[in-house]
């Protein structure tokens, strides 16, 4: 029997589900109180090549041409060797290379650098729409220029433990600055750092399988997924702790989570040095971009070459029986970050700016939803956490424009300077959808845009023209009877982590410099 529904209510559906894996937990993969998701008002599309400099670093590439077959009578035949290019000629393909890479550098910097909007946050509410209305290294540099800091000076021994243990963490290297040429240090991770992060990303994709078989065997609906569940829940849930071991063993869990509580432990007799230091390493993130001739500081998803494999996505499927469980995006979100549309809307191009609404229902009984997804974590080597977290700073009480602010009041919602930040990036990939008897339809309304235009439903990106940062990016669609297919890799959203009160000094501290 046919269950028509507005786009928007499907949608509603969709994203509860997806809420419900990405976000809550039990006894196996816990759930996380701080942390909320933030949506993008339409996903954006991301082609690999665009993450190239994560895998290869800032290095330029010169590929060779490869030799193309033309036709020669009936048997196609060797094209001309190439011309070989000169070394000059090859110097500049290697600047341009270098270029691009650090353009893509910048792209991914800037949008790691907003700051998600918490206005909506209230009670058990832990979900919103990315609403970026600041800059996370504008503040974060306001926070340690404007900041005093309590006066402990540690010993000698103390200082030499934590410069080494930092150096477990970030390592300096040196490069050559594409603007001015000359060879610079920059912070990087080390080695631990990024096998801490690797076996994290490989915990955190394990545990989003486990939960997606969990609530799909939750919702009772699809016998199919209740049996998988009752034979296998084991099995995943070994993958889960083999995971978690993995991640101690191989990734230095213990000994990165020790490192951190001991500098922590010690802040309180070391801010002075500590913040020294923190303002050094946001110096040494500090980059140029060669086009836009403006600074940003270095970011990247770890691990590097998530997006060259399936390696580390899990699959989503919607149907249904998932409809018929009552999974609701509405009871869960927010009401700050407007402009968000659960239904399908159509934006016109250059030659329509308009925006059209659909109110085509759709038969649940008969739809399908499905895609791969991956949770990416964010690293920002120039960001230091502890120190906004820390109980040993303040704001100078001389500067009458910063001594009342607040990075986070700590309230619900929290407001001020950084009251949450992105941690992980949501990615999906291979979206497909079915719409029953209306396929041929929607399907139809979703390639017909025109001028540039592009189609959303909900987070996701349906087909067309995207533009962002003055670039365009095209999303192709195909259909089939079998469903509509949206090609290639979208960032649909991110998971935030909310900052407790900041700062809250300690009332016991005498000297502040």
């Amino acid at each position: 029997m046919a269950q028509e529904v507005l786009p928007e209510q499907l949608m509603n559906s969709v994203l509860g589900k997806l809420y419900d894996v990405l976000a809550n937990g039990d006894d196996v993969v816990p759930k996380s109180a701080d942390n909320y998701l933030a949506w993008l008002s339409v996903g954006m599309p991301f082609p690999k090549e665009e993450l190239e400099y994560l895998s290869t670093g800032f290095t330029g590439i010169y590929r060779e041409p490869k030799p193309e077959l033309v036709a020669s009578g009936d048997e196609p035949a060797p094209a001309p060797a190439p011309v070989e290019k000169t070394p000059e000629e090859i110097d500049a393909l290697l600047a341009q290379d270098v270029t691009r890479k650090y353009m893509q550098a910048e792209n991914v910097a800037r949008l790691c650098d907003m700051i998600p909007d918490t206005s909506g946050l209230k009670g058990s509410v832990t979900m919103n729409v990315w609403n970026p209305e600041n800059n996370l290294s504008l503040a974060y540099q306001h926070i340690l220029k404007f900041s005093q800091v309590a006066n402990f000076e540690p010993d000698e021994k103390t200082k030499a433990k934590i410069k080494r243990l930092r150096g477990l963490l970030q390592e300096k290297k040196t490069k050559v600055n594409i603007v001015t040429e000359e060879e610079e240090e920059v912070l990087e991770e080390t080695q631990l750092v990024k096998k801490y992060n690797e076996k994290l990303q490989n915990y955190l994709n394990v545990a989003l399988e486990y939960n997606s078989h969990r609530v799909n065997a939750l919702a009772a609906k699809d016998p199919a997924a209740v049996h998988f569940w009752a034979m296998n829940a084991s099995i995943l849930r070994s993958k889960v702790m083999a995971a978690k071991n993995d991640w101690i063993t191989n990734g230095f869990k213990e000994e990165y989570d020790q490192i951190a509580a001991y500098i922590a432990q010690v802040e309180g007799r070391s801010m002075l040095t500590l913040k020294q230091q923190y303002i050094d390493d946001l110096e040494k993130a500090r980059l140029t971009g060669p086009s836009s001739g403006s600074d940003f500081f270095y970011t990247s998803f770890l691990p590097g070459g998530f997006a060259e494999t399936d390696n580390g996505w899990t699959e989503f499927s919607f149907s249904s029986s998932d409809y018929a469980s009552n999974y609701k995006f509405d009871s869960k979100q927010g009401g700050g970050g407007g402009g968000f549309s659960l239904g399908f809307v159509t934006v016109g191009g250059a030659a329509k700016h308009k925006t059209e609404k659909s109110t085509t229902k759709i038969d649940a009984s008969r739809f399908k939803l499905g895609f791969k997804i991956c949770q990416v974590p964010i690293n920002r080597p120039w960001l230091n956490i502890n120190y906004l977290t820390s109980k040993y700073w303040r704001f100078d009480q001389n500067n009458g424009e910063f001594k009342d602010n607040m990075v986070s009041d700590g309230e619900t919602p929290p407001n001020g300077m950084i009251p949450a930040y992105t941690t992980t990036a949501i990615f999906v990939k291979d979206l497909t959808m079915y719409f029953g008897e209306r396929h041929i339809d929607i399907a139809s309304k979703m390639q017909s845009t025109s001028g540039g235009g592009f189609v959303s439903w909900g987070p996701f990106h349906a087909g067309g023209n995207y533009q962002a940062n003055s670039k365009e990016r095209s999303v192709n669609i195909s259909t089939d009877s079998q469903g509509i297919k949206v090609e290639g890799m979208q960032l649909i959203g991110f998971k935030c982590h909310i900052l407790p009160k900041s700062p809250d000094p300690k009332p016991d501290v005498k000297e502040w410099v």
